[in-house]
């Protein structure tokens, strides 16, 4: 009986260990921040439906873990009660329990950094957010702006335009005289004056 609980905890304990070591590079807290998933390239998050941080990913893999820590807890918790009404003394089975109980306690240290890690990406995820529609509104006024001073200088250029003849053509050096104006593009089908 303690062979097959001791089992299924080491079958769980590898896939736990396994699904840990699966964690993609460069995702740590300690890893460098250029190095990280999602922040090479700028996208607004409003326009970036993807998770990119793998915030979802993350916490699916907080539920994976909380639900295999409470199974292992469980099967110690067992292993534990066996132990005690057999009253058995072996030092094989103490050093078992000790072993499971040093594994639970470890998992659950790591479930909460991973928690801890959770809780910084979303409060990075929540600032890159409010930074970006910031930069977004700033932008935005600034091409308002832009177009508004654009048409005031279309409006002025109108207005001073409007009543002011045709600028005359400056006299050349080859001695024509100021008085006439630039050549006009022939309107007819002929350029001939006839």
């Amino acid at each position: 009986m303690i062979f097959r609980s001791a089992t299924r905890v080491v079958v769980v304990l590898a896939a736990t260990a396994a699904f840990a070591q699966s964690a993609q590079p460069g995702t740590t807290p300690s890893a460098p921040i250029l190095n990280r998933p999602g922040l090479t390239a700028r996208t607004s998050p409003a326009g970036n439906k993807a998770d990119p941080q793998g915030l979802a990913a993350m916490r699916e893999r907080i539920e994976d873990m909380q639900g295999t820590l409470t199974q292992m807890r469980v099967v110690l918790r067992q292993m534990q009660t066996n132990a005690t009404k057999n009253k058995a003394t072996d030092s094989l089975a103490k050093a078992n329990l000790d072993m499971w109980g040093l594994m639970v306690s470890h998992l659950d240290k790591e479930l909460q950094q991973m928690r801890v890690t959770l809780a910084a990406r979303q409060d990075f995820e929540a600032r890159r957010a409010s930074l970006y529609k910031q930069a977004d509104v700033k932008a935005e006024a600034a091409a308002q702006a832009a177009r508004a001073d654009q048409a005031a200088r279309m409006a002025q250029a109108e207005k001073s335009t409007a009543g002011v003849p045709a600028p005359v053509a400056p006299a050349s050096a080859t001695g024509q005289s100021s008085d006439r104006s630039p050549a006009a593009p022939p309107t007819g089908s002929s350029a001939s004056p006839n």
